[in-house]
């Protein structure tokens, strides 16, 4: 995907593919692939991967745009009008300068281009360090902000406004989950879905040991899709073992990039993650430097990757604390009063490396922002949708969002599970994890969601509902009561590891890659002359960084090191201006 920005038509142009849109407003993009469409006196210019006809671009009420299918924008041009649209739920990101000058689907594009001299966003650091993305719409730059979620941004003359063209709220149902669809409905639904999501040409899919991956895998051989699958990690790592056997036993090409290579570890690792930081700045490039990695290695002979991500989140309840949903982000909804929230985010561990002189005033000031947006969430829905509302506007695009946009930059990435049609009607039945019970804790109340994924597979491909995933059972198991001994046991299990032995969590080399570039990584934190962090404190963290070392620890660790690198390199942009 092109990246593109919008600037006002008095501005230097950048030197790259210029579209004049209006006598006060031009467009730039980062190479000449994006499609240009006029009917009756209509424009509309596409970026990305839209997966449709012309027609419907048309037809489409302009509101409706984010409703079609692909990962893409639109900008549609009409009477000296322009609206910019990003696709369903905003997952892909649209910047924009506080002052308008500048409209972006990157933040590094603004700064790059611009010649202003962005300040640092401290509120923005405390969100990352606290929820692993920020939590409202700040970026790294207090002068560039992210459009919300469910908003376009419309130019008219020099005006440029924001509107809102859906509510979040609505997709959630009020009625009794009994009487709504069966999974049989649900499920045929899907398998149709997937059918325009898979491109006529050879694609790849992220094949792991889950369910989202294997489910997608399933659907592409019911529809006699050409296509080959792929895994990373280690090679005894599960999401390699496994998939491998199971694509062994179908017969399809399937490969693994392995991660415990030396080359990786000593080159590949950094290279990667300094990259990704620097496409987005205040992401945690150490901890997803494989995903930009592996999205490469695909790119070199595929044009399509089909991907599994939202799956999990949309088909079980969230639970488990960690890098989508962090013990901070829990607190915040799991406590009961605005003194609650208060003391436990003042007194977070993810940000008790800061110097917190220098973040008391924006400390306090972003508590209340918190307590203030929890209070706003709609107090007619269930505890759990409440929770979700904030799942579907803020952790799908900026999380999940955030990799696809960054595997946009290499290949067309398609995501089936991000399907308004579909989600629309899974939120009207009880095998949507925003309407079961708020953090459960029960297997068997969270495998109602899985159900689901069984029945797509029972109706797609018989070998694969037979074949035992990472989870210890096989989609079958799901199905029939005579079975549930091989779901619990393995549940069982794992909770008896987790409590009796420490695990190794260096299944991705995120570990050795740190440990193997440290000696770049501390000169790097040498050179930053900002004093937000005790770096004492980090270095010591990082001398003790280990296999075993606490996955928690290990990516607070990780993402304090990317917002200094990323700090780093906005300091040395501002000196070169």
């Amino acid at each position: 995907m092109n990246h593109f920005i919008i600037s006002k038509s008095n501005l230097q142009p950048f030197g790259q593919s210029e579209v004049k849109l209006t006598e006060q407003w031009n467009l730039t993009i980062q190479g000449k692939k994006y499609h240009d469409y006029n009917d009756t006196g209509t424009r509309i210019i596409v970026i990305g991967d839209y997966i449709g006809k012309k027609e419907d671009l048309f037809t489409t009420e302009t509101n409706d745009i984010p409703k079609l299918r692909g990962n893409f924008y639109a900008i549609i041009i009409k009477n000296e009008k322009i609206k910019i649209y990003s696709s369903f739920l905003n997952i892909l990101p649209i910047y924009h300068t506080v002052d308008n000058t500048y409209i972006s689907s990157s933040v590094e594009l603004i700064r790059k281009n611009s010649k202003a001299n962005f300040s640092i966003d401290k509120k923005f650091i405390l969100e990352i360090l606290l929820f692993n993305y920020g939590f409202f719409n700040r970026t790294l730059y207090q002068d560039i902000q992210l459009v919300p979620c469910n908003y376009f941004l419309e130019l008219q003359l020099e005006v440029v406004t924001m509107h809102k063209h859906f509510e979040t709220a609505s997709l959630f149902t009020q009625t009794s989950l009994k009487k709504q669809k069966k999974v049989n409905d649900l499920s045929t639904l899907f398998i149709k879905t997937t059918k325009f999501y898979f491109p006529e040409t050879p694609f790849d899919i992220a094949f792991t040991s889950g369910f989202d991956g294997r489910t997608l895998v399933s659907c592409a051989t019911y529809h006699n899709k050409d296509f080959k699958t792929f895994s990373f990690g280690r090679s005894n790592n599960d999401d390699v073992t496994i998939p491998k056997k199971n694509a062994e036993d179908l017969n399809i090409k399937y490969q693994y990039f392995d991660l415990g290579k030396k080359t990786y570890i000593d080159q590949d690792y950094y290279t990667n993650a300094k990259e990704y930081i620097k496409q987005y700045p205040g992401a945690n490039g150490f901890i997803y430097s494989h995903f930009l990695y592996s999205t490469k290695k695909i790119a070199t002979d595929t044009n399509y990757l089909l991907s599994g991500v939202i799956g999990s989140e949309l088909f079980r309840a969230l639970h488990i604390t960690g890098a989508v949903t962090s013990k901070s982000l829990a607190d915040i909804f799991i406590s009961n009063t605005p003194q609650e929230i208060r003391n436990k985010i003042s007194s977070s561990p993810a940000i008790k490396h800061l110097k917190k002189e220098e973040f008391e005033t924006d400390l306090e000031e972003l508590i209340q922002e918190l307590i203030t947006y929890k209070d706003s969430i709609s107090k007619n829905l269930t505890k759990n949708q409440q929770f979700y509302t904030f799942v579907f506007e803020e952790v799908f695009r900026k999380f999940f969002g955030q990799w696809i946009s960054m595997q946009m930059n290499h290949i067309n990435v398609r995501t089936p599970f991000l399907d308004f049609k579909f989600i629309t009607e899974l939120l009207k039945t009880k095998y949507a994890g925003a309407n079961n019970d708020f953090f459960t804790e029960n297997p068997l109340k969270r495998m109602k969601g899985q159900y689901l994924y069984t029945d797509i597979i029972k109706k797609t491909n018989s070998k694969i509902y037979h074949q035992k995933t990472g989870k210890g059972y096989r989609p079958k198991d799901l199905r029939e009561s005579i079975y549930i001994y091989k779901i619990i046991i393995p549940f069982l299990l794992k909770r008896f590891k987790r409590k009796t032995k420490t695990p190794n969590l260096d299944n991705l080399s995120i570990i050795s890659g740190v440990l193997a570039n440290k000696h770049h990584i501390k000169k790097c934190l040498e050179d930053v002359e900002y004093t937000y962090f005790d770096f004492s404190s980090i270095n010591k963290m990082l001398d003790n960084l280990s296999p075993y070392t606490p996955e928690k620890e290990r990516d607070s660790l990780l993402m304090m090191i990317s917002v200094i690198l990323a700090i780093k390199n906005n300091s040395l942009t501002n000196s070169k201006k």
